[in-house]
């Protein structure tokens, strides 16, 4: 084998060097000292700590007893402590714990012979067996007392129950009753995404029946993101030439209006409908503004502002002019996933395709999932409200 050159046998010997000593070990030193320094250290890490006072953390020159660790004026400090909670703790086995009550149960002697055979230098003591902890009268009191909270607390659980139990069929009669109410109607949408500006691209509005009343691809004016087309499948060349928002504006109106509308996480789906809104408004804000300055020839400084303000104003007085209903949540307590974490049930996802059609239909499975026990009933109700009306007519 070819001896090492000098260059080779430096940079071994370096490896091996320990920054702190400076000696050469048969180890290479792994971080900022060897072993040999590592253990000296801790070392003396040991021994200060059995020079370092428990109590002020003050050093001495004399390692400290090791029965307490302690200087002698905090040795001092602690048996006085000592000596006042055993104090206290005899007034306390000695007297009847009930509210008021000064019933002696056992003498302070049998009390601090009891302690003391307890062990030396113990912060805490047990109580004995056989002393009881309050005096006859005390103890039925307390009896009284804790069949009371056991009575209270059973009639809470039972009024929880029963509050639980309406509460499920309260959701699942309100599904069965939607599913057979005329005036109930079904909205989704698909989006160009998730974030506040995102635009409407396809909306879709399904009677309680399932009769299809709109479905309609819409034109957002923008490129539609690819990882939105990855999850609904529509891309920017499916909407090019598609009927914009404002187009279908007032047919989306004449169906929602004085309707029931069901939505799946209706909290998304209403605020795009509100930001299609405010653009669709503020347009027409946009046009009132430039025929105001060409006729008066001049055009205020925050003609913008002013614009925004009023088509948002118009945005949420449509929105409240209609009647959103969410399913979500509902359905989600139906099926009842707790969730530790979230202190309440979890979302279920829609399974209907990320189609608005196709989602509203999902809707619709949910709604008969969830008023299934009651479909007949409310399906009875209106076969025989139905009857009423022809025969009226």
């Amino acid at each position: 084998m070819k001896p090492l050159g000098a260059a080779a046998k430096a940079k071994m010997a370096a490896r091996r060097t320990c920054p702190k000593c400076g000696k050469v070990r048969k180890q290479v030193v792994r971080g900022k000292e060897c072993t040999v320094c590592r253990a000296k250290a801790y070392e003396e890490q040991r021994r200060r700590e059995a020079r370092t006072c428990w109590g002020c953390r003050e050093v001495f020159e004399r390692r400290l007893p090791a029965a307490h660790h302690r200087c002698g004026e905090c040795r001092s400090k602690q048996l006085a402590e000592l000596r006042e909670k055993a104090a206290a703790w005899v007034e306390e086995v000695t007297v009847c714990a009930g509210d008021g009550c000064m019933v002696k149960l056992v003498t302070k002697t049998e009390a601090r012979a009891f302690q003391k055979s307890q062990g030396k230098g113990r912060s805490w003591w047990y109580r004995a067996e056989h002393w009881a902890r309050r005096c006859p009268s005390c103890t039925e009191a307390e009896e009284r007392r804790q069949a009371e909270q056991r009575a209270e607390y059973e009639r809470r659980e039972q009024e929880r129950r029963e509050a639980e139990r309406q509460e499920a069929e309260e959701r699942q009669r309100w599904a069965a009753a939607a599913l057979v109410d005329p005036d109930v109607v079904v909205l989704d949408t698909e989006t160009t995404g998730l974030h506040a500006e995102a635009r409407i691209i396809e909306i879709a509005v399904l009677s309680s029946r399932g009769e299809v009343l709109l479905d309609t691809l819409l034109d957002p004016g923008e490129p539609v993101p690819g990882d939105a087309a990855d999850i609904h499948g529509i891309t920017s060349d499916l909407v090019a030439g598609a009927p914009t928002f404002s187009s279908i504006a007032v047919r989306l109106t004449e169906l929602l209006d004085h309707k029931r509308v069901l939505i799946y996480n209706k909290w998304f789906d209403v605020a795009r409908l509100g930001h299609e809104l405010t653009l669709h408004y503020l347009d027409r804000a946009a046009r009132d503004a430039a025929e105001e300055t060409a006729r008066t020839g001049t055009a205020p400084d925050d003609v913008r502002e002013q614009a925004l303000a009023l088509a948002g104003k118009q945005a949420a007085a449509w929105l409240d002019a209609m009647t959103f209903e969410d399913v979500m949540i509902p359905y989600s307590d139906w099926v009842g996933d707790y969730s530790e974490y979230h202190g309440s049930n979890r979302w279920q996802p829609l399974d209907g395709g990320h189609r608005a059609a196709e989602d509203c239909r999902a809707v619709l499975s949910c709604l008969r999932a969830m008023g299934r026990a009651h479909a007949d009933d409310y399906a009875a109700a209106a076969i025989g409200a139905d009857a009423m009306s022809e025969g009226t007519d």
